[in-house]
């Protein structure tokens, strides 16, 4: 006992060596950026740090969030905090996995150890398990809590059955029960793992019943099983106590035990029967082990299947053996464990195939291929005739072995081809925009960043809300021209300075960002018109614009337009014009159309409009893409929208005796590789004069149209 306990621990340290440097290497790099929802229990963590402890947090169990309080309390804010618990939670799966497989299988299985060490062996080095133990996300913590809390039932289920007197078995089903508790607290699907436990407990008292009632008279049988049902008290009592709390919970907030309804097929519209839409599902969830893959770049960063064709193979091996050996429990357990854990993603019906509403079956998945691969070295051995056969029979398999470790490490780890989904499926920029805000932060001064005009995307600034940890406020500023200045007027109330997040991609160049970005640049131009730009922080993918306020400034759009009526392009009209100098500005001025849609315009339009001087060259200029309130190009206004355009002239110097004339030219622009400045020579251009700007400032309208002039 004392050489296999020594075995034991030697074969758990590999395991976990292994584990961990698949799940800790460049943890602080991969996954890149920080996903929202990742920043979300980030969020929660510090409510915990706080002293606001919650049973439940939102739509989430809360066992992850206590996890990661602790881990910030230790490594601070940033993301490598919150994903190392992922990373230390897969880990500790592993050495757990081991000893579940070999008690599992040791009463049914002559090489329960090699079995086991092969399980873990191919958990450690999986590609599913791998992404999901680097990744902030709570379901890591099912599969480790549901291997505890069947090893621990089966260890003394194990020995209840050979030593039913012992007062140990008391404590492994104590802690059965408990640990079988917290797994509720972890993730969703765990509401599903009764699915197994219940059966698994009738048929074992069943079997223990029927055995002692064939030996034994009726008292002598009652007398018999009193420690089996006394141990099964014992698991359910430390279940309650453990789970009661959160049952507490749901009986007082029932909406929150089906806050996922929405995404079930019981919720679905797809016009199809429902037993045809569940027999889609299970082909396509089944599909995820081998031929179809996770469509969400976030679990899956490959775009491949969880299992490798080497693990596949070697699966079905082993799920075929397991459904030869059905009538032995451990294998019935498997069994049934595997395809109890894929009912949260079979009965959801988007984004099938699922891996991690599937996840509580990881454990449990790789015992098959892992039994695969012993029958085959069986098999083989059997057969081989010679010790050098043997061997190299058993290097082949090895090298299997390696090679799916080696295809999870490539994967993962190395460049993709479409890197930029990766990018659109973790947006690095919030991180970029957090760090840049911490690093110039000023006290006597406020951050303002842009959200979307329906806030739809406001969760993907939990980023910048966790990471964040400077001294001077910040404020998300809806993108809405109806309540942009009231709500800007607010935020800058009592700050000397703002400070501009801006991106300087066009929008429509990665359409994705579209909803975060303030494409039409309304917050600039408010700053720039009533405000002083005395600095441009450049950052990469964005800007930081310094302005200094005046005291006490409101904010507020043009709202004296003169009047003009010039066909603008093919489809619209130019039905208005404003223009002024900023007023804490020296030099420095700004625009606003108006424009309307007669008909739909047949391509997509950008504007170039310029400040000219008396001799005909420009003072000033500023091209944009023409956007609708919805950042909608041209081509998808409807008849009679009528949209508002606003441009900025930084170092336009007050006019002379002579003025300036205000020119605005229009021409087609190519908005499937996204336009930021397009070159004023694309095309055709229609140039329109809409009059003279006096030396006072004052827009005095003529409106005339003339022929494409050319480069200015």
């Amino acid at each position: 006992m004392r050489k296999a306990a020594r075995l034991d621990l030697v074969v758990i340290l590999i395991l976990v060596l292994i584990a961990a440097f698949f799940r800790f290497y460049r943890l602080n790099e991969l996954p890149i950026g920080l996903w929202r929802d990742e920043a979300a229990n980030g969020l929660e963590a510090l409510r915990v740090l706080e002293g606001d402890l919650a049973i439940f947090y939102g739509t989430q169990e809360p066992l992850f969030i206590y996890l990661v309080a602790i881990s910030i309390a230790l490594l601070g804010r940033n993301p490598l905090a919150i994903r190392m618990v992922a990373a230390v939670a897969g880990t500790v799966t592993i050495p757990v996995t081991y000893l579940l497989v070999k008690e599992l299988l040791r009463s049914t299985h002559q090489r329960a150890r090699t079995v086991a060490f092969l399980t873990s062996l191919w958990l450690a080095t999986s590609y599913w398990h791998l992404n999901f133990s680097r990744l902030g996300f709570r379901g890591v913590l099912l599969p480790l809590f549901a291997a505890l809390s069947f090893y621990f039932l089966w260890r003394g289920w194990n020995q209840l059955d050979s030593h039913p007197s012992q007062r140990s078995t008391y404590v492994w089903l104590a802690l059965a029960g408990s640990c079988f508790g917290v797994t509720f607290y972890t993730y969703t699907p765990s509401r599903f793992l009764p699915l197994l436990l219940i059966p698994f407990l009738i048929l074992a008292a069943r079997r223990t019943w029927m055995t002692t009632r064939a030996a034994a008279p009726m008292r002598r049988a009652l007398s018999l099983n009193v420690p089996v049902f006394a141990s099964l008290s014992v698991f359910v009592l430390s279940f309650v106590v453990i789970f009661g709390p959160l049952a507490l919970h749901f009986l007082a907030d029932p909406k929150s035990l089906w806050v996922r309804f929405g995404v079930s097929v019981f919720a679905a519209d797809t016009g199809e029967p429902l037993p045809v839409l569940l027999a889609r599902n299970v082909l396509r969830q089944l599909g995820m082990f081998g031929f179809l893959a996770d469509p969400n770049t976030r679990h899956n960063p490959a775009g491949r299947p969880a299992f490798d064709l080497i693990t596949l193979g070697f699966f079905v091996i082993g799920f075929l053996l397991s459904l030869r050996r059905w009538r032995k429990m451990p294998y019935l357990f498997c069994i049934v464990w595997f395809l109890a854990m894929q009912m949260p993603a079979i009965l959801t019906y988007p984004e099938l195939p699922h891996s991690l509403r599937a996840i509580g079956a990881l454990p449990i998945a790789y015992v098959f291929p892992a039994l695969g691969l012993e029958a085959s070295w069986e098999w083989f051995r059997a057969r081989a005739v010679s010790l050098p056969a043997r061997w190299g029979i058993a290097v082949a398999l090895g090298l299997c072995l390696t090679l799916s470790a080696g295809l999870s490490f490539r994967d993962y780890f190395a460049p993709h081809p479409a890197e930029i989904e990766l990018v659109k499926a973790f947006d690095p920029r919030f991180v970029e925009i957090a760090s840049a805000m911490n690093e110039f932060d000023d006290p006597d001064a406020v951050w303002l960043i842009p959200v979307g005009p329906h806030d739809e995307q406001r969760m993907a600034y939990f980023v910048v809300d966790f990471l964040y940890q400077g001294q001077a406020l910040h404020h998300y500023v809806r993108v809405d021209e109806d309540t942009l200045a009231r709500e800007l007027t607010e935020a800058c109330q009592g700050a000397q300075r703002a400070l501009l997040l801006q991106r300087t991609e066009d929008c429509l160049a990665q359409p994705w960002h579209e909803p975060y970005a303030d494409s039409r640049g309304l917050l600039a131009f408010l700053l720039d018109k009533h405000g002083k730009k005395v600095e441009t922080l450049q950052l990469g993918s964005f800007d930081v614009l310094l302005y200094e306020l005046p005291d006490n400034v409101a904010f507020s759009f043009p709202s004296e337009f003169q009047s003009l009526n010039v066909n603008f392009a093919q489809g619209l009209r130019l039905t208005g014009a404003a223009f002024g100098f900023d007023a804490e500005a020296s030099t420095g001025a700004w625009a606003a159309l108006q424009c309307q849609a007669e008909a739909v315009p047949n391509v997509d339009y950008a504007v170039q409009v310029a400040v000219t001087r008396e001799d005909g060259q420009p003072a000033a200029r500023a091209d944009k893409l023409l956007l609708s309130t919805e950042f909608q190009p041209t081509s998808t206004w409807a008849p009679g929208q009528r949209e508002t355009e606003y441009y900025v002239f930084e170092g336009l110097p007050r006019p002379g005796g002579g003025g300036y004339s205000l020119e605005v030219s229009v021409y087609p622009a190519d908005v499937g590789d996204g336009v930021a400045s397009p070159p004023p020579t694309w095309g055709d251009r229609r140039t329109t004069v809409v009059g003279t700007i006096l030396p006072s400032g004052e827009l005095l309208v003529q409106a005339s149209t003339t022929s494409s002039r050319g480069a200015q």
